[in-house]
């Protein structure tokens, strides 16, 4: 029975004569998982129907090419007919779970010419601020005649999409992709009629919809994804501008409007930041008023705000995107009250950022969802023969290993040396931005207990420890201890680390210096100035944050320099003084900069002591995680998740 709480997600409704079992929504989420020319394989099949038999009411698969000239390498293609039977198995596997499954038709602006990619819009501009068309080249202006050949690749695809069993197609006209780019005065500089009047942005658009209604016909559900309103751009969109374009997309046959923003990706310092739960549905209540069709919000939502949304008649449906790659089984779970085995998202952002630099097509990954996109390879089966397994370290390396070594029926001994689990979770959840972690960490820990884990903490598990029990398989997950650079000076008193800091074990003075302006180094500078210390970062690199990639670093970076602390890069550090420490500066001058405490945080190296001492003392050992080599979340999930198979 379904909770009171979530009446409104779980309650039937319909976009045209589709009928929806719930109002949740997979929004198009692009994967990289495609195979060679836009195919469909069995990881994207695999993939897809998780979410289907998860319980998500409709899936709206990613953007997707509608013509094979504009495909780009890794992203799926509506653009042949022999696409269709590949894309047919996708649509019967989501069907099998009554859940509806659509398409998204995405022309990126980028084409293939003769081999190479170039760039096409509706003016020859260059719009710094967006993600395409940023290497220095203008692009091509579309004529009239390409226009309508690409009016006629949207119908075309279209048509695929209902021949392979889709349910619906989504036209992308939002983001920085073809379509936005037509109804933003940014990148439409036309004098014909395609540019100028808000009606004339729009035609290329309404032109779209119309020549897909003729293709698929009245009853075949068809709409479009906008943005409402782009942030930093010169001449963006305007909502008030939405407000003359919606009525029209609508009157040439969209039968809903799935509300987008736009602004370098929604991350440049302008726009709202894109991971604030809810950031875009302001947008969604401003086009519900425009409308009878039903409107779908999205923009970081989970399944309680999303029931506040619909509650408050801000949209009709709820998009999920990011909380359903870390649990397929989301809408299941809680509709079944188990709210307690949902897989939270923790919002790091390394979904989209990987995605954004995959240029080896590995696709998209998740940090909490080690499986996602490999469904079929990392299913929990029974193993073939019961090991008594010890693991060391209650990290998140260790504690997935013992999760998955338990389900598959291991019988799992964890030690912890500290008084809780989580390891340095529970130090990397402290910082600013980052306390989405601790429901995670409570994951982690109620299923280590659900798997029947034996746990024992406050054991500093030795060799001796270990081997009493004759175990079958030890794992090694014991994290990494900080590393600490050759600098005269850096034993005294005021020198502590960057974990002791944040873990409590370690008290600092009113002015603080860090060494090491990694994302430790400056989430902890950011730590202590919120405490109201004086913080100066010393960074030998000339860019602090080197080692994060550019959403969540310049999330971070914008709240030191807001926060007044001082960023010194291409700066070494001499010498450690009871009350300072000496710099030299990028400009080679020599600085004394006070400092009660000197912080060290130039990374972490391998604690490998113990798997050396127990080498060659047990059937099986592995060393995984930071025990290994010092890296990532995501890596250290991922590690844990394969040994657990492993085993």
């Amino acid at each position: 029975m379904i909770a009171a709480r979530f009446k409104k997600v779980f309650e039937p409704t319909s976009i045209g004569q589709m009928q929806l079992k719930n109002r949740i929504v997979m929004p198009p989420i692009g994967t990289n998982y495609a195979e060679e020319g836009g195919a469909v394989g069995q990881r994207t099949l695999d993939y897809y129907e998780a979410r289907a038999r998860g319980g998500v009411g409709l899936i709206i698969v990613e953007g997707s090419a509608p013509s094979l000239q504009c495909t780009m390498p890794h992203q799926a293609s509506l653009g042949d007919d022999k696409l269709i039977p590949k894309w047919q198995k996708l649509t019967d596997a989501a069907h099998k779970y009554n859940a509806r499954i659509a398409i998204q038709i995405m022309h990126s602006t980028m084409e293939n010419s003769d081999g190479k990619a170039v760039q096409v819009s509706p003016s020859p501009v260059i719009v710094p601020a967006r993600i395409m068309g940023v290497s220095g080249e203008p692009p091509h202006e579309l004529t009239v005649e390409e226009i309508a050949e690409r009016v006629e690749w949207f119908a075309s695809a279209a048509r695929r999409a209902r021949e392979a069993g889709f349910d619906g197609v989504e036209i992308h006209g939002a983001h920085q992709y073809i379509v936005a780019a037509f109804l933003s005065s940014a990148t439409n500089q036309r004098k014909d009629k395609y540019g100028g009047s808000v009606e004339n942005k729009a035609r290329f658009l309404v032109e779209i919809i119309q020549a897909v209604r003729e293709e698929v016909g009245p009853d075949f559900p068809v709409w479009v994804r906008i943005n409402a309103r782009e942030w930093g751009v010169e001449n963006g969109i305007t909502i008030e501008e939405t407000k003359q374009v919606v009525p029209l997309a609508v009157e040439a046959g969209a039968q809903a409007i799935h509300v987008s923003g736009y602004g370098a990706g929604s991350y440049i310092t302008t726009a709202p930041i894109s991971d604030t739960p809810g950031f875009l549905v302001p947008l969604a209540e401003e086009v519900k008023k425009l409308t009878n069709v039903p409107v779908i919000a999205v923009g970081r939502l989970d399944l309680e705000l999303g029931e506040r949304i619909l509650e408050e008649g801000k949209a009709d449906l709820i998009a999920i995107g990011r909380h359903l790659m870390a649990d397929p089984d989301l809408p299941n779970k809680v509709a079944e009250g188990r709210l307690d085995e949902v897989i939270p998202c923790i919002g790091c952002m390394e979904c989209i950022e990987r995605l954004a630099f995959d240029e080896r097509g590995e696709g998209v990954t998740c940090v909490v969802n080690p499986a996602m996109g490999r469904e079929r390879a990392y299913q929990i089966k029974p193993a073939g023969k019961v090991k008594n397994v010890v693991v060391v370290g209650g990290g998140p390396a260790g504690m997935q290993t013992a999760i998955v070594a338990a389900r598959r029926g291991h019988r799992v001994t964890l030690f912890e040396k500290d008084a809780k689990l989580g390891g340095q979770l529970n130090i990397a959840a402290l910082p600013p931005f980052k306390g989405d972690i601790f429901p995670w960490i409570n994951y982690l820990v109620n299923q280590v207990d659900k798997a029947g884990v034996e746990v024992r903490l406050n054991t500093d598990a030795t060799a001796e420890i270990v081997t009493e029990g004759n175990p079958d398989a030890v794992v090694i997950a014991t994290g990494s201890i900080p590393a600490m650079p050759d600098i005269p000076g850096i034993d005294k008193s005021n020198v502590v680390t960057a974990q002791d800091v944040l873990s409590g074990k370690a008290t600092t003075g009113q002015n603080v210096v860090i060494i090491g302006g990694g994302m430790v180094g400056c989430e902890t500078g950011h730590y202590l100035e919120e405490q109201g210390k004086t913080v100066t970062i010393i960074e030998i690199l000339k860019r602090m944050a080197n080692d994060m990639l550019f959403m969540t670093r310049r999330r971070l970076m914008d709240g030191l320099r807001s926060k007044k602390v001082t960023l010194l890069t291409s700066a070494t550090c001499e010498e450690v003084r009871e009350d300072s420490v000496r710099v030299t500066t990028a400009e080679g001058e020599k600085e004394t900069i006070r400092a009660d405490t000197v912080i060290i945080a130039v990374g972490y190296k391998a604690n490998e002591r113990l798997y050396k001492a127990l080498e060659g003392k047990v059937p099986e050992i592995y060393c995984i995680g930071n025990s290994s080599e010092p890296r990532r979340i995501l890596e250290a999930i991922r590690e844990g998740y394969r040994t657990g198979l492993a085993l």
